[in-house]
C-alpha cells in the first residue's frame, strides 16, 4: 500500500497547489501564505516573480510525476522511486528559493532559517537515500553460521538448501526496496515467501539462501565473489 498512498499524496498535493496558484480567491500564491503580508509588502512581493517560479516548478513536478508512475508501471518498479524523490526535492527547493526572495522584502530571519532548514533537509534526504540504495554487500562465513550485512547471522543448521538464480523474483507495485538499476537492497513479501534482498548487480547470477519461507538473494558485483560464496555455503551445509 506505501506505494498506492505515496501517489495519492503526490496527486492531491500538486492538485492542491494548482488549485491554489490558479483558481484560488484566498490566496495567489501555493508556495507560502501571501495573506500576511500589508498592501504596500505585498506590491513588493508580487515583484519578485515568485509566481512565474511556481509555474515552472508545478510543471516540473507535474512532469516528474507522470514519469514515476511511467516507470513504475512498465519499466522498473525500483527505479520510480528516484523520480519520487525528486518531486519532493523539487518542491524543497522552491520553499528555499521563495524564502530567500521574501527575505529581500521582510528582512526577517526566519526566511533564512527556513531556507536554511530545506537545504539541510534535503542534503541530508540525498545521503540517506542514497546511502539506502547504494550498499555493499558485506558476507563473512562464521563457525557456524553466515552472517550478511548488519542482519543477524544465519545459523547453517537453518538453511533448507542453496542455490543459484539469474534473476532477482519479480518485483510487485508495492514494495520495500531501495536501488539503482543494478543494486536491490530491502524486501518483497511475497504470497508464500519474504525476499530479502542484497544485491550489487542485477545482471548477474545471484546466490540464494531458502530458510523456511525466507529467501534471502546475495551477490558481489564480482561473479567470481559470488560463486565463491556458494561453494562455501554449500560445503558447510551439506
Amino acid at each position: 500500500m506505501i506505494f498506492t498512498l505515496t501517489y495519492i499524496l503526490l496527486a492531491g498535493i500538486l492538485i492542491q497547489n494548482f488549485y491554489t496558484h490558479f483558481f484560488s480567491e484566498k490566496r495567489n500564491y501555493f508556495s507560502f501564505d501571501d495573506r500576511r503580508f500589508t498592501d504596500d509588502d505585498y506590491l513588493k512581493v508580487q515583484d519578485l516573480g515568485i509566481g512565474k517560479i511556481e509555474r515552472i516548478f508545478l510543471n516540473i513536478m507535474l512532469v516528474l510525476s507522470i514519469m514515476a508512475l511511467s516507470i513504475h508501471l512498465f519499466f522498473d518498479p525500483v527505479l520510480s522511486i528516484w523520480a519520487i524523490a525528486s518531486v519532493v526535492g523539487m518542491l524543497l527547493l522552491l520553499n528555499v528559493i521563495v524564502d530567500l526572495k521574501l527575505y529581500t522584502v521582510t528582512y526577517s530571519k526566519s526566511h533564512l532559517f527556513m531556507a536554511g532548514l530545506w537545504m539541510i533537509i534535503i542534503i541530508g534526504g540525498l545521503v540517506v537515500f542514497w546511502n539506502q540504495s547504494v550498499n555493499d554487500v558485506d558476507v563473512e562465513f562464521e563457525t557456524d553460521a553466515i552472517a550478511i550485512n548488519d542482519e543477524p547471522p544465519i545459523p547453517f543448521d537453518d538453511i533448507d538448501r542453496v542455490e543459484m538464480a539469474s534473476g532477482a523474483p519479480e518485483i510487485p507495485f508495492d514494495h520495500n526496496l531501495f536501488g539503482t538499476h543494478l543494486q536491490l537492497h530491502g524486501f518483497i513479501e511475497g504470497e508464500e515467501a519474504l525476499y530479502d534482498m542484497n544485491i550489487e548487480d542485477r545482471t548477474s547470477d545471484m546466490l540464494v539462501i531458502v530458510t523456511g519461507n525466507i529467501h534471502t538473494y546475495i551477490n558481489d558485483r564480482e561473479e567470481s565473489t559470488t560463486k565463491e560464496w556458494h561453494e562455501t555455503l554449500k560445503t558447510q551445509t551439506e
